[in-house]
């Protein structure tokens, strides 16, 4: 199996990379959580966060919270999305795993 991502051979049973750390293959149906994303992130990620949840486009969830907010009040807008930067919590972050005496290829 490949890695999407970085384009290596990984072990076939791996759920993650570990040479760049990116998911893999078919995550659990549990493991769908609204977090705050690391990669697709313009201010603290809570939009793109939103939209990998919501399984829509990052860009359509951005344009969207920018019109409500501009609808509903800049102040409520801004602070509500200020409360989800402070409450949602941040993606993980993935370390690849790199086993001792082993080359690194890259």
């Amino acid at each position: 199996m490949y890695c999407n991502s970085c384009g290596q051979n990984i072990a076939d049973d791996a759920r993650f990379c570990s040479h760049c750390g990116h998911t893999v293959g078919n995550q659990p149906d549990n493991a769908r959580r609204f977090i705050r994303s690391r990669t697709d992130r313009r201010i603290a990620g809570v939009c793109a966060g939103l939209g990998h949840y919501l399984d829509l486009d990052t860009a359509l969830v951005r344009v969207l919270t920018v019109l409500i907010t501009f609808a509903v009040g800049f102040f409520p807008g801004v602070i509500a999305y200020i409360v989800a930067w402070i409450i949602v919590p941040q993606e993980p972050e993935y370390h690849p795993v790199i086993a001792a005496g082993q080359p690194v290829a890259g």
